[in-house]
């Protein structure tokens, strides 16, 4: 029994008295253990200072290829004459630039104009016995509120402008024209031809649409505009030179 047990048992035989840590010790310089430590320093070898070298030369070399490329890498080789580069199809941002009041507001005053300049003219004098003339006007001269009803709802029957009588029709040009367009017009026409008058701001002009909603529309004539619009429209007079945003029409603060 005792010899079929100790057949079986397979494990060393360890007296007492040996160490463990020695016999493990004893092995440092065994090939086995050697390869087993060899696993754990594969890939942590010191890279080769000549590799360095060889390799930041090709570099250099390569780039100074590329650098004195020629045409290859020449924009100019690769295009014919007359080429003309097409627009990106992503659009560039814009940046609104300030613009003084006034030459802003003629600029956009002169494009809403050309829907009235062929009966007062390019040159705002009208045609004689049909169309009175803007250039010298009192009516265009004068307090702004009149000139805003003329605009907006029409003026119709007998009136007098610079010393000539007529008697026509003139339709609610204005009605379909914001508090922006109309303070331009307005302006356009106050400043042009000779013309010397104040800025009309988006704020009057806006103040001229309510006048005219509850004034209750329809045009107006000589006599009305006389006794009830023959004065200024409320706000602040703009300076010429004020720098408007584009965007807004608004002043732009300034930078203290």
């Amino acid at each position: 029994m005792s010899d079929s047990s100790s057949s079986s048992d397979l494990r060393p035989d360890l007296e007492e008295s040996i160490n463990v840590p020695e016999a493990h010790g004893a092995l440092k310089d065994d090939p086995a253990a050697g390869r087993e430590k060899s696993l754990h320093e594969n890939g942590m070898e010191a890279v080769s200072l000549w590799l360095v070298l060889i390799s930041a030369v090709v570099v250099l070399v390569g780039g100074s290829v590329m650098g004195q490329g020629g045409s290859f890498f020449g924009y100019g080789e690769l295009t014919k004459d007359g080429y003309m580069r097409g627009k990106s199809p992503v659009p560039l941002p814009t940046v609104a630039v300030p613009e003084p009041a006034l030459a802003f507001l003629q600029k956009q005053g002169a494009k809403v104009y050309s829907n009235c300049s062929s009966c007062h003219q390019p040159n705002g004098m009208g045609q004689t016995g049909q169309f009175p003339p803007l250039a010298g006007s009192e009516w265009v001269l004068g307090n702004t509120e009149k000139l805003a009803l003329i605009i907006h709802n029409g003026v119709a029957g007998q009136i007098e402008v610079a010393g000539s009588s007529y008697n026509g029709n003139m339709a609610a040009v204005g009605a379909n024209l914001s508090a922006k367009e109309l303070s331009a017009l307005m302006t356009y026409i106050r400043t042009s031809w000779g013309n010397d008058a104040s800025i009309v701001t988006p704020g009057m002009a806006a103040a001229a649409l309510e006048i005219s909603k509850q004034r209750g529309g329809g045009q107006t004539n000589s006599e009305e505009l006389k006794k009830s619009h023959d004065k200024m429209l409320p706000g602040d007079i703009l300076a010429p030179d004020t720098l408007l945003d584009p965007e807004t029409w608004e002043p732009v603060a300034s930078e203290e």
